[in-house]
C-alpha cells in the first residue's frame, strides 16, 4: 500500500465505513455491501473515475490537476471539509 492509504483509510472511517482489507488483495471490503474500495495508484486515479470505471476516487489534487481529465473536486482538504456519513 502506498503512503496515501492511512489518510485515505481516516477519511473511509470518518465517512462512516468500516475498512477491511487483506494483506494478498487489491480490493478493500467495507461495512458497506455495495462498497468496495480498490486500490489503484494515485496517478491512476481521475482517469479511472473520468471513464466511468469507478464512481468516485480519493487521490491528490496534484493528480487530478496534472491529469487533465475532467472530473469533480467535491473535497479540496479532508482535513477542513465535512465529510458525508456513507454508512
Amino acid at each position: 500500500m502506498g503512503w496515501l492509504w492511512a489518510s485515505t483509510l481516516d477519511v473511509l472511517t470518518r465517512a462512516g465505513l468500516e475498512i477491511y482489507l487483506s494483506e494478498r488483495s487489491y480490493v478493500a471490503r467495507s461495512s458497506q455491501p455495495k462498497v468496495e474500495c480498490p486500490l489503484i495508484r494515485a496517478q491512476e486515479m481521475a482517469r479511472y473515475v473520468e471513464h466511468g470505471t469507478l464512481d468516485a476516487g480519493l487521490t491528490g489534487l496534484d493528480w487530478v490537476l496534472e491529469s487533465g481529465l475532467d472530473v469533480v473536486n467535491r473535497f479540496a482538504s479532508t482535513r477542513t471539509c465535512d465529510l458525508p456519513n456513507l454508512a
